[in-house]
């Protein structure tokens, strides 16, 4: 996309060396290319078991899972839905429904059956290849998703109408590695994958990324200068999950540019710094939570962390403190980066590769950014406090099925307005300070307030209720609810964080406390003042 010559206080983040599409009329087609041009290096080992896998094998199982589905009944545009913890299948089932034209619909394994339920009934997947953790999930409601045609389990038992992995996947040898040339697409039109993105308004949306969106991410990563410029092989921890985008993205990333990835299905401490230690790691992408452990807890003095020469930590704020702290247990040379995105932008928009702390970075290559006066919309200068706007390739075609929303955030000379607070100095380095939009970020999980509400005012007891953020040195954020009773009704806080526990996931749990309360604080219309709630108690609890 290109900006208006008359539009001032805009920043760019340059050019790529190479074209995005790379001679490729698709994104599968350019997954089938980049797999064989990797040849029989290891791609991918399980951290767990040890297994590995080529970038060949790779491609070899993609092709004939692709010819599977095919004769299935497969078709372009036909959704397929991936609901597990990270596992060597899960990019797969990505490449193989991409080669066909399909998308890819990448889900937490952890969604309650209400939540799950949600995510399916707006995008109706054909297909879930599933663990045996979110297979329980799915068949509780089998009888109410008539248009999943096929499920497939990647683990866990097998049923007479639920195949496992290994009993689904064809075994025969494959003639030719290079016979198979996926159909062309409209780049910029054609949905890759849809991930699903929690907004400050009721349920979560599904984010639409196009063939272009994904294909832009795979084109800077290939010349992102914390990848190329580091001094060292690479060995990057495939840790955090592929149903995130940020986790997603990155294992594709290590699939498609030849950056060799040890995946684990979930944290564990002693695990966690095995596997950095055993298989020499020299880079892992990390959140808040986990820096915070990384930084202070004694099993790290018990384990070789000197391979380890960058640390990138995304998806929620890094308090300075932290850096500091995780900076200091790298060997000489080491650092730390941090970067800026959101679903909505296929990844990260804003990257750091200096050392100035407390900054997210400068403006990836491909993207346009700006910061806007709250009030006039006028773009602003360096030092000046605004909402981050962004332009580009990056950004989503739009909301599946929402168009409101889409209209909401995208405005109508293709800028995505990001609902954070920010500036940038005279360096081009941006800062973010606050958040316009109300989600709370718990462990690098968005939270939106709205939709605990709404669980909240469903209890019969309550009549009215507001969900707010508490900062939290470990989790980043904790979920906190303040609560106005009917008139003559009572009811624990106990009572109350349990009805939620029931309905939403661990990372929406009411972990802040729950707070009753004469009146909600509104504005005129009708707006919940959050800051002033925030302001009236200190947190006292995590229940």
């Amino acid at each position: 996309m290109e900006v208006p010559i008359t539009e001032r206080n805009v920043v760019y983040g340059g050019d790529l060396c190479r074209s995005i599409e790379d001679g490729c009329n698709s994104f599968g087609e350019l997954v089938v290319r980049r797999l064989y041009r990797n040849g029989t290096e290891v791609a991918l080992i399980d951290g767990v078991t040890g297994e590995s896998l080529t970038y060949h094998q790779l491609l070899e199982r993609s092709l004939k899972l692709a010819n599977r589905l095919h004769r299935l009944g497969l078709k372009r545009n036909t959704v397929v839905g991936i609901c597990s913890e990270n596992c060597l299948q899960f990019p797969i089932v990505t490449f193989a429904t991409i080669m066909l034209g399909g998308t890819v619909l990448p889900l937490n394994p952890s969604y309650t059956v209400t939540e799950l339920g949600h995510a399916l009934q707006l995008c109706k997947p054909w297909a879930i290849f599933a663990s045996s953790k979110a297979l329980q999930t799915i068949l509780a409601m089998r009888d109410r998703l008539p248009y999943v045609k096929l499920l497939v389990a990647f683990d866990g038992n097998e049923t007479p109408v639920v195949p496992r992995w290994e009993h689904f996947i064809d075994r025969s040898p494959l003639r030719s590695l290079t016979s198979f040339t996926p159909q062309p697409v409209r780049l910029k039109h054609q949905i890759a994958v849809m991930v699903m993105s929690s907004g400050t308004t009721g349920l979560p949306k599904a984010v639409q990324l196009t063939h272009h969106n994904v294909m832009t991410v795979m084109a800077y990563q290939a010349e992102d200068p914390r990848y190329t410029e580091l001094p060292v092989p690479l060995r990057v921890l495939g840790l955090l999950p592929f149903y995130h985008v940020f986790g997603f993205m990155l294992s594709l990333n290590s699939c498609l540019n030849r950056v060799p990835m040890v995946v684990l299905p979930r944290f564990e401490p002693r695990l966690f710094l095995r596997t950095i230690q055993d298989h020499r790691i020299t880079m892992m992408s990390l959140v808040p939570p986990i820096m915070v452990f990384l930084a202070k807890h004694p099993l790290i003095d018990q384990y070789d962390l000197s391979s380890l020469r960058a640390v990138l930590c995304g998806a929620a704020p890094l308090s300075r403190e932290i850096e500091e702290l995780v900076a200091a247990r790298l060997p000489t040379g080491g650092s730390v980066r941090t970067g800026y995105g959101m679903s909505e932008t296929s990844l990260g928009v804003i990257s750091r590769v200096s050392d100035k702390i407390g900054s997210v970075g400068t403006v990836n290559k491909t993207t346009y950014v700006k910061v806007v006066d709250l009030d006039s919309g006028e773009a602003l200068g360096p030092g000046q406090t605004g909402e981050i706007c962004v332009k580009g390739p990056l950004v989503m075609k739009g909301y599946l099925h929402n168009e409101e929303a889409t209209r909401e955030i995208l405005d109508d000379g293709g800028w995505l307005h990001t609902g954070d607070i920010g500036y940038y100095d005279e360096d081009q380095d941006f800062f973010i300070v606050d958040r316009l939009k109300d989600l709370i970020k718990y462990k690098g999980f968005q939270v939106p307030p709205a939709e605990l509400e709404d669980v909240l005012l469903s209890h019969p007891k309550v009549r009215d209720a507001a969900v707010v953020g508490f900062p939290d040195e470990s989790a980043g954020e904790l979920p906190a609810a303040f609560v106005v009773l009917q008139p003559d009704e009572t009811i624990t806080a106990q009572e109350v964080a349990d009805f939620v526990a029931i309905k939403l996931s661990p990372h929406k749990q009411l972990r802040g406390g729950v707070f009753f309360i004469d009146e909600i604080p509104k504005t005129g219309s009708g707006k919940i003042l959050r800051r002033q709630l925030r302001q009236s108690v200190q947190p006292r609890a995590k229940l």
